[in-house]
């Protein structure tokens, strides 16, 4: 799984499309001249195609980009992170029953406060 923003996509290519298509269609200046850029994704980057906004041969540059891993939570993880919470409050009522058990033993009149 690869992130892009804030969503996952399961191969590169779609990550890196994805990437491509938030790029498409700006326009960039270079030396004074406009260019119309178009992106698309591949396997290992981004091919730019831009196109100059007087007329004349478009420019192309391929980049190569690896996608970031997804670092997006998901339901195990929610679900781990639930299981740590229940598990903090058996600790804390734990705690507190021993605590009370420990007071009944000590005092002549547990459960009579």
């Amino acid at each position: 799984m690869f992130q892009v923003g804030a969503a996952c996509y399961s191969t590169p290519t779609a990550a890196l499309q994805a990437i491509a298509s938030t790029q498409t269609g700006a326009i960039v200046q270079h030396g004074g001249a406009g260019y119309i850029s178009t992106a698309a994704g591949s396997e290992t980057g981004i091919t730019y195609t831009f196109h100059p906004l007087a007329g004349g041969p478009p420019l192309s540059q391929f980049v190569a980009i690896t996608p970031e891993p997804c670092g997006l939570l998901t339901a195990a993880d929610g679900l781990q992170m639930g299981w740590l919470i229940v598990a903090a409050w058996v600790a804390a009522f734990s705690i507190m029953f021993i605590a009370r058990t420990l007071r009944g033993e000590t005092t002549s009149n547990y459960g009579n406060a």
